[in-house]
């Protein structure tokens, strides 16, 4: 399936603008809707999206399936254990609004029956989530996938300098003296007194790919979703530290015994 071109001038200006400007006024809920269009755009290419079921692992307020529901008429269906919390400092003169089809628990351990959904999305949400429920929470994606359906899983490779969140570009330094150099560089101020304490657990290209295999799940293509140097992410060691953001389109092709 073929989908729309992304103009490249105009997604690095807005790429531009929202690194700087997410936070006022309502850019946070723009920059959440545009990359929702890309994530469209991007499934589209191997399977049509509309009035399908679809699940967003982790989507916080549900504002990516708010998008889905409206552009696509999808059911979507909105999963997190506190869908009123942000990882990031809480944006300012956002909507307090949450999707309603929304359910209230943990990735590793989903309220839904097998082959529930047509399409799935994680989105910056596994490093999120504790080392050791990873690998549970991609086999339960793979569990509530319907046979032939896909699931968007995106990550930020542990060794890219965006993928520390509050203490990047500092994160891969032992913990006390990245968090030193985070506050004294940015004046950020950084409570925690661990990477766990931050919510915050590593997850490179490399073992995102065992997981993936591990559960089941067949990779149909990675995409660069913030540069669109989609090639980068076909390169060992390369993508592991160029890539700031990379999706793993996987499909479910064989049922898992």
């Amino acid at each position: 399936m073929k989908s729309n071109r992304i103009n490249i001038f105009d997604h690095y200006q807005k790429l531009l603008f929202y690194a700087f400007n997410r936070f006022r006024d309502k850019n946070y809920q723009l920059m959440r809707d545009y990359f929702a269009n890309i994530l469209i755009m991007e499934l589209e290419e191997f399977i049509p999206i509309r009035n399908k079921r679809v699940l967003d692992v982790g989507g916080a307020q549900g504002q990516f399936c708010r998008v889905l529901s409206e552009k696509r008429e999808c059911d979507a269906i909105n999963l997190d254990p506190d869908p009123g919390r942000y990882l990031w400092p809480k944006p300012k003169n956002i909507e307090k609004y949450i999707w309603p089809n929304t359910k209230v628990a943990f990735a590793d351990n989903m309220p839904f029956s097998d082959n529930e959904f047509d399409i799935g999305i994680c989105r910056g949400v596994l490093e999120h989530i504790p080392t050791e429920k990873q690998q549970q929470s991609v086999n339960e994606m793979y569990r509530v996938t319907k046979l032939g359906g896909l699931f968007y899983i995106m990550i930020p490779p542990w060794y890219n300098p965006h993928a520390g969140h509050r203490l990047k570009p500092f994160h891969m330094l032992p913990f006390k003296l990245a968090k030193y150099l985070r506050q004294l560089v940015f004046r950020n101020k950084v409570n925690a007194a661990s990477l766990e304490g931050m919510d915050l657990y590593p997850i490179t290209f490399k073992r995102m790919l065992k997981i993936i295999k591990i559960s089941g799940f067949d990779v149909v293509s990675t995409k660069d979703t913030h540069f669109r140097l989609h090639f980068l992410t076909k390169i060992p060691i390369i993508r592991e530290v160029a890539v700031p953001a990379v999706a793993f389109i996987v499909k479910k092709n064989l049922p898992c015994y």
